[in-house]
Formats: C-alpha cells, sequence, structure tokens
C-alpha cells in the first residue's frame, strides 16, 4: 500500500478515559478466548478427551487463523475507522466464545478458535492506527496502556474462569467472556476515535531512516513461540506435575497476567524514552529465559518457585510486545504504519501458534515437561540473539537492519 490512514484524534479526546478505555478493551477481548481455555484446560482435556497435541493444536489453529487475518485485512481494514474496526474485533470475540462454549467436539472448538483467531487479528492494526494520530510523547504510554490491555484479560480469565467452572461447569466460564465481549462493543461505540480517517503518506515526523520490520518480526516471531508456549503449559504443569489444584493452577496465569499487565505500562513508557531499545529487547528475552529456568526448576526445588518464575516469565516476555509496538509506530512512516503492523503481527501469531503445538508434540513424545520446557527456552534464546545490539543497532527514533 502506498498510502494508509491515521484516525483523527480531537485534542479533547486525546486525554479522554474513553478512549483510553475503548483501546484497553479492544486488546484485552480478541485473546479471551485462549486465556479463558489455558486456565480452565484440565477441564476441557478431561470432558472432550483431547490428547497434549490436539489441546495444544487449539493454540495453532486460532493464531493460524490470526496470523492469515492480519496478513490479508490488516491493510484493507485502514479503509475503515478504527472505531468500526474495534467493533469487529469484540463481535468476533463473542462469537468465539460462544461457539466453545456450545462445543461438543474437538471440530468444532477449532472453529472457535478460528473465529477468535480472525477478530484478534484486527486488534492492533486499529489501535496503532489512533496511537498514531496521537502527539507523540504521549504515544509510548498509551501503547504501554493498550498492550496491557492483553494481559488484563489472561488476569481475569485466571481469577474467574476456574471460579465459575468449580461452582458451574467449564461451559458457563467460557460464556461468562460473552458478557467481556459485550462490554467490548459498547466501549467501541462510545469513542469517537473515528470517522474521517486522514490520509497519509509520510514519515512521522521523529522518523529519519528505515525500520528492519523483517528483524523486527523475526524477534516477535521467537518470543511469540516460547511465550504462548509458557502460557498454554504453565497451569497444567503446575495442576499436573505439580501437584497444585485448579483453583492455584488458574491463578498461576492470573499472576503472569497481572505482573505482564504492569510490566507492559512501565515498560511501554520507559521504552518511549529510551534511546537504546535494542538492549530492551535483549533484557526482555533473556529475562524471558530465566522465567522458564525457574518453572523447571519447580519440579526439584518446590512448587513455590513456579510462582517464581510465573512472574519473572510475566514481567520479561509480556512486556516485549509493548516495546516492538512503541519502537514500531516511533520508527515507521505513517504511511506504511498498517502495512508493517500486519506484517508483524503476522509473525507473532505465527509464533504464538507453532509454540503450543510443538510443546504439545514433545509431551506427545512421551518427554515429559522437563524436556518440553526446553522449546520456549531455544526461542527465547533465539529471540536474544537476533536482538544483540550489533545486530539491531542503538537508536534515538531509529532501527536499522545491518547486512
Amino acid at each position: 500500500m502506498n498510502s494508509d490512514t491515521v484516525d483523527v484524534v480531537s485534542t479533547r479526546e486525546q486525554t479522554s478515559p474513553v478512549l483510553w478505555m475503548s483501546l484497553f478493551v479492544c486488546m484485552g477481548i480478541g485473546p479471551l478466548f485462549l486465556y479463558t481455555l489455558t486456565a480452565i484446560s484440565p477441564l476441557v482435556i478431561a470432558d472432550l478427551d483431547l490428547s497434549p497435541a490436539e489441546y495444544g493444536a487449539i493454540s495453532t489453529v486460532t493464531f493460524g487463523s490470526a496470523a492469515l487475518s492480519a496478513l490479508l485485512l490488516g491493510g484493507p481494514s485502514s479503509r475503515f475507522g478504527a472505531r468500526t474496526v474495534m467493533v469487529a474485533v469484540a463481535v468476533g470475540s463473542i462469537a468465539g466464545l460462544a461457539v466453545l462454549a456450545l462445543a461438543e467436539s474437538y471440530a468444532v472448538v477449532l472453529v472457535a478458535g478460528v473465529l477468535s483467531g480472525a477478530a484478534q487479528a484486527l486488534s492492533n492494526p486499529a489501535t496503532n492506527r489512533t496511537v498514531a494520530g496521537l502527539p507523540v510523547q504521549q504515544r509510548g504510554a498509551l501503547v504501554g496502556w493498550k498492550q496491557s490491555g492483553v494481559q488484563a484479560a489472561q488476569l481475569v480469565a485466571g481469577l474467574t474462569a476456574p471460579l465459575i467452572a468449580a461452582a458451574a461447569g467449564w461451559r458457563w466460564a467460557v460464556a461468562a467472556g460473552v458478557v467481556l465481549g459485550l462490554v467490548g462493543v459498547v466501549s467501541a461505540l462510545a469513542t469517537h476515535a473515528e470517522a474521517t480517517p486522514k490520509q497519509t503518506s509520510g514519515r512521522t515526523k521523529e522518523s529519519t531512516g528505515p525500520v528492519s520490520v523483517a528483524r523486527l518480526t523475526a524477534y516477535t516471531f521467537f518470543i511469540g513461540f516460547g511465550l504462548q508456549a509458557t502460557n498454554a503449559h504453565l497451569p497444567l504443569f503446575a495442576h499436573v506435575n505439580l501437584g497444585l489444584g485448579l483453583r492455584p493452577a488458574g491463578l498461576i496465569a492470573a499472576l503472569v497476567g497481572l505482573v505482564g499487565l504492569l510490566s507492559r505500562i512501565w515498560w511501554g513508557r520507559r521504552a518511549d524514552a529510551e534511546s537504546r531499545q535494542a538492549s530492551t529487547l535483549l533484557s526482555l528475552a533473556a529475562g524471558a529465559a530465566l522465567g522458564v529456568v525457574l518453572v523447571m526448576a519447580s519440579s526439584l526445588v518446590g512448587s513455590w518457585l513456579v510462582w517464581v518464575g510465573a512472574a519473572v516469565f510475566g514481567a520479561a516476555a509480556l512486556a516485549s510486545n509493548a516495546v516492538t509496538m512503541v519502537v514500531l509506530i516511533r520508527t515507521v512512516p505513517v504511511a506504511s504504519l498498517g502495512t508493517a503492523t500486519a506484517f508483524l503481527a503476522t509473525g507473532m501469531y505465527l509464533g504464538f501458534g507453532s509454540g503450543p503445538l510443538v510443546f504439545g508434540l514433545t509431551l506427545d513424545l512421551g518427554a515429559g515437561f522437563g524436556v518440553a520446557w526446553l522449546v520456549p527456552l531455544a526461542a527465547f534464546v533465539a529471540a536474544a540473539l537476533i536482538s544483540l545490539p550489533h545486530r539491531i543497532t542503538p537508536l534515538k527514533g531509529n532501527l536499522h537492519a545491518h547486512p
């Protein structure tokens, strides 16, 4: 695309709580399907008689749908106002949750994953365009805030889904998510960051050089691979290997979400003012790897260590997305932002989808969790290598690739 759109945001609405909350909710309701499924995974697996590989493939199908949708719809979605796209995200999320709640077979669960993935794919393109319409000094804070909506969804699902499932069954726990989807529709309709998309074709004022979107996407792929492999199996590991009950295992997912929420807000602000984003990306990848090592060690040291590992993992791995989005928004020409966001999101979703599948296949082969945890660990190490300063230069607003 030679041109893109940035939604015009009035001076009054730039500080409006409605705008900030609508972006926050839009980012949260997209992945609510998988976060809910993760929190109650032991019940769903037992009820539908799923193998570890089949369970892992649900994430693969969901994020495969998201990757394809981001690639095909991310650019064209710029023809519509951000509010319209955010409503579509909410409606698609509602559809995915409703189908999952009614699912009686594995095939229907996969259909729900496809619907949820397609909706989730549009959340970043719509919200990034809105952020790009704000003054430069506000963008980092808002990116961190909106991206933390994803972890808020993980926190809410981890806290509430196991409780509802224990009281009324896992299907009612999933159905409760539909209510949050309706909140997403209302919050999107309440914002006025719509409706006259502004055609732009130049760089942002702070952008003075090319951005290696491909290298940033490679980093995002490996982070996403390890992140979702860990997210999808951490409560199951705590329940099966460490002997924790369903509620404590769900609380581990909630802990990851809470720490990730706070971390994304903090790192979003820091990354916007930081001139060495490459070293920041390296630190986050290394921290994620450390979190996985601590989780692995909990089998030997004690179940208390899994809580420490989950917190370290959440603080590092989940913050990385906020940092990459800040770098992207600051440095990609506005005319290319929708396409670049879709490209980055495609890599992220491919990582999200393949990580749980490889983890599940490893378990299916009888290797056990001790070996399976090496899968996300290797992915985080790969991301750290990609982000080494000699591969991605330190910058003041620009990310360059070295040949």
